[in-house]
Order: C-alpha cells, then structure tokens, then sequence
C-alpha cells in the first residue's frame, strides 16, 4: 500500500511538473507571437502613414546601400504642418474637458446649497409639528417612568421544571419566589456584607485561630447538652460541611469587628476625657471576704438573706476592733477569702464592685455588703498607686467605651452594617427586594 502511494504521489509530482513546463512553453509562444505580431503591425501602420503623406510630386531616391526610400523636403513640411494641427486639436479637447468639468462642479455645489435651504425651509415650516412630537415623546417617557411596574429579578430560564409531583411542576421562579419570600434578605445580605468585609479585613493567623477556637466551643457546648456530634450539630443547624461553618464564623467575626471600627470611629475626645476623668484611677491593693449565696436548695450554701446577714456581722466586728486575719480564722468554714493585689480601673470585676473600691479610702473596709452574682463582699482597700495619664489610658479607655456602647445597644451592630451598604451605595433593581430591605432597616432605626 505504502508503495503504492509512493508511486502515485511521484507520479503526481511529475505530471505536475510536466504541465508547469508546458504551461510555461506556451506563455513564451505567445508572448514571443505577441511581439512579431505588435512588431510586423507597428512597421506596417508606420508605411502607411508615410505613403498617405506623399503628394503625387514626391521624388524619390533609391539608395541601394541602405535599401529604403528616402523621402524628399516636400513631405516633411507635410508632416509638420499635420503634426501641429494634432498638437492643437489636443490643446482645444483639454480646454473643453476643463471647462466641462468647471460647470459640473459649479451645478453641483449650487445643488447642494439649494437641497441645504430646501431641508431648513421646511423645518422652518413644520417647526411646530416637530416640537410637538418632540414633547410627546418626552411626556410619555415621563409617564413610563411614573407608571413604572415593579421591575422583578428573574431566573435567566425560571420556566424550567426542577420537579414534578402528582401532576404538578415545580419550576425555578417558584423555588425563587419562596426564596425571596422567606430568605431573601437575610441571604443576600450575607452575601454582601461577606463580599465587603473580606475585603476590608483580609484572613490573617488571628482570624484562622479564634474562628477554629469558636468552632470548637460549639461542637462541646452541643455535645455536653444535647449530645451531638459533630455531624449532627452540622446537619441539624444547616451547614452543609465544616468549611461552611467556618464561612459563617468568619462572617460574624469580620462583622463584629467593623462593629468595634465603626463605635470607634465615631468616639469624640470629650468623651474620652469624660470617661477619663469620671472612671479612671490608680491600681489599688484589694482583699476581700466573699459570703456566697445559694443556687440551690441542696448545695450547702446560704440563702440570700441569711448571707447578707453574715456579711454584716463581720463587718460590724470588724468596726469593733476585731482584725482582719482573725476574721478569717473564725470565719474560714463560712467564707472564702482572697487577695486580689493591685487591681487598675478596667479590671474584669463587675461594677458594684468597682464601683464601691473606687469610692473608698486607703486602708479601710467596705461600710455595707457588696452584692455581685456571687454572693455578698466585704472589701478591704490597703492602698493606691498615682492615677495613671490620659496618654497612656487612652486605648484601653477606647475599648471599654465601644463595649460599652454594644452593650447599651442590642441594635448596633445592624445599624453598623446598613450605614457601610450604604456607604458603599447599594442600589436594589429588584423593587420587591428593594421593599423588603427597607422594613428590614427601619427595624433598626
């Protein structure tokens, strides 16, 4: 076979050549035909015209060496006198083209000025028909716009069947519908507010480790109280894998901290002096005798009343001249004592408590019981070191006033969010979801 195909691939390339060849052989005939041809019709055009200008006195002398006639000065005034006339002949058909081609040029200029008037005249003439359809096409584009339907996002092909059921079809708009009747706000907002915070708080070491660290708090806090797995804390609360959980961590952990960015941005200095004047102090050296209350009927503890009533003794014998450590000794197997040592302003203590350390003088007890969830305090204050300057309390100052605010307002963190949308000017072409937005924010408002 491959011989074969050898053989007739040669055998085409020879035929091919073969033809070129003779293809080239012909065009020099002809060419070189074309040129005697020209030739033989040139020479003899050329006797023509000669023997046409010879008068019937012409002499001729024959010259046998050069083997032509030669023709006499007779002739030759014949030929120059033809020659001019040709050169003027010439000359007058250039003058009469230029002249034509002046005029066509003139008509066609004076045309298009006519045509110009002509179109001016009548808009000039139909000018009030023209305004009037003018406006009309503006009032109706008006009316559109007022009269406008609600413009509904649709699925590019929302008619295509997802599933049918006892001769019913449900297509894509109905699951869409639904969607944007029971989810849509809460959806789209995650995905927005997903899209504007990643940008502005990139995943870093911080954000991976306390994600994860959340993560593992939810699946401990659900296995000790309701014993799921981890499968089943997913599944149950609608998280298709654990990255998905994950997502949603991230999400809330950008959201709350532009929450922090937001509180804080909108801080005034009169506000951080005020606070800096009004909450902070120097460390103070604190002790102090704790009388816990009872959570329950069985667990050994005092009641409420019967607690605060300890308390008060103790701090009357204190008073009496009874010292604190023989306090402790006589009062060990009903209290629990501790040395807190020098505590500074925003220690993590709760606030009756803060609040009644602050307000006493060095080296003295707490007058009355202080309350906190734990029970009733006796407070000992030894002593207290130089208030610290604003320069150097100003961040922690920062932070206790934007916690402060999170926790005087449930709201504020929805109301964060909807200014940064706003912000980045969300623009709803959907009128439906449009409308569901805006309930949704004046519930914030």
């Amino acid at each position: 076979m491959n011989k074969e195909k050898e053989t007739k691939q040669s055998n085409k390339k020879n035929t091919t050549s073969k033809n070129k060849n003779t293809s080239k052989k012909n065009v020099e005939e002809k060419v070189t035909n074309s040129k005697i041809t020209k030739a033989t019709a040139k020479e003899t055009k050329k006797k023509e015209e000669i023997k046409s200008l010879e008068p019937s006195t012409t002499e001729y002398e024959y010259n046998e060496d050069l083997e032509e006639e030669i023709i006499t000065e007779t002739p030759k005034k014949e030929i120059s006198k033809k020659k001019d006339n040709k050169e003027k002949t010439a000359k007058e058909n250039i003058q009469k083209i230029e002249h034509l081609a002046k005029e066509k040029k003139k008509k066609a200029k004076t045309s298009s000025h006519s045509n110009t008037s002509n179109i001016l005249l009548t808009l000039d003439k139909n000018r009030h028909i023209i305004y009037s359809f003018v406006a009309g096409i503006l009032i109706t584009v008006l009316i559109t716009i007022i009269i406008w339907p609600d413009r509904i996002a649709t699925l590019k092909d929302g008619t295509q069947p997802i599933v049918k059921v006892a001769n019913k079809t449900y297509t894509a708009d109905d699951l869409y519908e639904n969607m944007k009747n029971y989810y849509s706000v809460s959806l789209l907002l995650d995905e927005i507010d997903d899209d504007l915070l990643t940008k502005l708080y990139p995943e870093d070491d911080e954000m991976t480790e306390e994600v994860k660290s959340n993560a593992e708090y939810y699946f401990n806090m659900y296995e000790q109280y309701y014993g799921y797995t981890e499968e089943e804390f997913l599944s149950k609360n609608g998280f298709s894998s654990y990255d998905a959980f994950l997502d949603y961590l991230r999400l809330d952990y950008r959201r709350n901290q532009y929450l922090d960015d937001y509180v804080e941005e909108k801080l005034t200095d009169d506000e951080i002096q005020k606070y800096y004047d009004e909450n902070v102090f120097g460390d103070i050296n604190t002790q102090h005798i704790l009388v816990e209350v009872s959570s329950s009927e069985d667990d050994g503890k005092l009641s409420d009343e019967d607690a605060k009533k300890l308390a008060e003794e103790i701090i009357t014998k204190l008073n009496d001249g009874t010292s604190w450590e023989t306090i402790q000794k006589d009062y060990k197997d009903k209290i629990t004592y501790e040395d807190l040592s020098y505590q500074s302003w925003d220690a993590s203590l709760e606030e009756s408590f803060m609040t009644a350390l602050k307000n006493m003088e060095d080296n003295s007890y707490s007058e009355e019981p202080v309350k906190t969830s734990y029970g009733y305090h006796v407070i000992y204050r030894l002593d207290q070191k130089k208030k610290p300057s604003l320069k150097n309390s100003k961040e922690k100052i920062i932070e206790k006033l934007v916690s402060d605010k999170k926790a005087n307002d449930s709201n504020l963190l929805y109301k964060a969010l909807i200014s940064l949308r706003e912000e980045k000017k969300i623009e709803f072409s959907d009128t439906v979801m449009k409308s569901k937005y805006d309930e949704y924010c004046k519930q914030y408002k």
